[in-house]
């Protein structure tokens, strides 16, 4: 069957494109065309008009035929170490679901709430982000995801149900919430704590009431948008399958690959691996599930969702895109000129607004390498306590709710094919809204 290109969405864009390149918006031509990638990647995300995945790929050929990057630097963004790490996601995720063992684990966690769907979904998504307060929000979704399609198929829910997409959408969201706990749990933390010089234990003091805030937000978001039945009960099934070396060894690896993770912030500096451990890992699990004939290579090939991998690459191009040719920095400059125009409370809501959309569409990583040290600067240069300004622009920068490309659990849930992107726009929206008026509430009357 043939895919129908959207021609509507894919014009606009071409005529987007051809607009901002015959008449610049800035004088630099290298700015002036990463802004016209940039704007075309959006445009056709938003629209659809193309698979995803080809605009992604799309990226890289645009950022060498309008001369700003090289191939091997346009086309280096995806071979970076996360892509790795979702790749382990998946095939882990392909060998619990072949040997059963997501029903398995899925079963024991539906028996705490008693057989009911909607108090099951509540609590995986809780452990969700109680992981990702330790381990990377990519490695635990990789974790996690599993376990809910396990769940999905003991209730025999159908994947267009509200059931479903409320479940997997709120393990994504979970794990980006989650994250945001610790300044170890992600990278735009780190790089905030590091700005700031705060401490492991003074970070927990601003994490934590944050968690505390956006955790039932989020679930209380997408049970009105979702609507999910609340009085499903989960019927008493025998799980398929019955011990076996192979069921053994799984348990086995996974267990391993679980551990490795958690460890990561004692093993990496011990081994002398700076950064792409969780992804070393990854690969070592592959290594191992096909070593100990847990998986053949043909199932292990068939596993990995290759359309997510280049969805992913192409975000991260497009934010090595922003940040190398200096957009990035214009665009932040224009927003820090805003501070002098208008008051404080509205530019540190216009700040977290501003952190939130480019983590949609870059790295959040490479967003808030961009942001927080002009922001510092800037909070310094105007007498106001710096904390005001920086710590809720790190953790939004780990709030991008609306778009697959946005962070890594939400590619990893829309690969599954349960959660359309307009779902994830919406409900993501309302999200995104409610977030940023909570983190700039907060975070100007804590400080003031």
């Amino acid at each position: 069957m043939k895919e129908k290109l959207h021609w509507k969405g894919l014009l606009f864009s071409v005529a987007l494109l051809a607009g901002v390149l015959l008449f610049p918006v800035f004088e630099d031509s290298k700015i002036n065309s990463a802004l016209a990638i940039l704007l075309v990647a959006a445009s056709l995300w938003i629209s659809e008009a193309i698979p995803l995945s080809m605009t992604a790929l799309l990226i890289p050929v645009m950022a060498v035929l309008l001369n700003i990057a090289t191939p091997a630097a346009a086309f280096g963004e995806f071979a970076n170490p996360v892509i790795y790490l979702f790749m382990g996601g998946f095939v882990l995720a392909g060998a619990l679901s072949a040997h059963s063992l997501d029903m398995l684990l899925a079963h024991k966690l539906m028996r705490l709430a008693k057989g009911n769907f909607y108090k099951s979904a509540i609590l995986l998504m809780l452990a969700t982000s109680l992981t990702a307060c330790w381990v990377s929000n990519t490695s635990t979704a990789a974790m996690m995801i599993p376990l809910a399609l396990g769940m999905l198929a003991i209730t025999d829910s159908k994947k267009s149900t509200s059931e479903a997409k409320f479940l997997l959408l709120g393990i994504a969201y979970a794990a980006n919430i989650g994250g945001i706990v610790t300044m170890i749990a992600s990278p735009p933390n780190a790089i905030g704590a590091a700005t700031l010089g705060l401490s492991f234990s003074e970070w927990l003091v601003y994490g934590i009431p944050i968690f505390l805030l956006s955790f039932p937000i989020m679930v209380i978001v997408l049970t009105l948008y979702f609507k999910p039945d609340r009085t499903i009960l989960i019927p008493a099934v025998s799980l398929p399958g019955k011990k076996s070396k192979d069921r053994t060894a799984l348990i086995v690896i996974f267990a391993i690959t679980v551990l490795l993770w958690v460890l990561e912030g004692f093993l990496a500096p011990i081994m002398g691996v700076p950064s792409g451990f969780s992804s070393l890992v990854a690969i070592l699990s592959i290594l191992m599930l096909y070593v100990f004939r847990v998986m053949t290579w043909e199932q292990i090939i068939a596993s990995v969702r290759w359309d997510i991998l280049l969805l992913f690459g192409g975000g991260l191009t497009l934010g090595f895109l922003v940040e190398s040719t200096g957009l990035g920095s214009i665009l932040i400059g224009g927003i820090m000129s805003l501070s002098e125009k208008m008051p404080l409370i509205l530019f540190l809501w216009v700040i977290v607004i501003g952190s939130i959309i480019m983590t949609e569409f870059m790295s959040n990583t490479a967003s808030a390498a961009l942001i927080l040290p002009l922001l510092y600067t800037l909070a310094v240069e105007s007498q106001i306590n710096p904390m005001i300004l920086v710590l809720p622009a790190t953790i939004a920068a780990s709030y991008g709710f609306m778009m697959p490309v946005g962070t890594p659990p939400n590619a990893m849930v829309f690969s599954t094919g349960i959660v359309p992107q307009k779902d994830m726009m919406k409900a993501g929206l309302g999200l995104n809204i409610l977030f940023s008026i909570v983190l700039t509430l907060f975070f100007y009357f804590w400080f003031r």
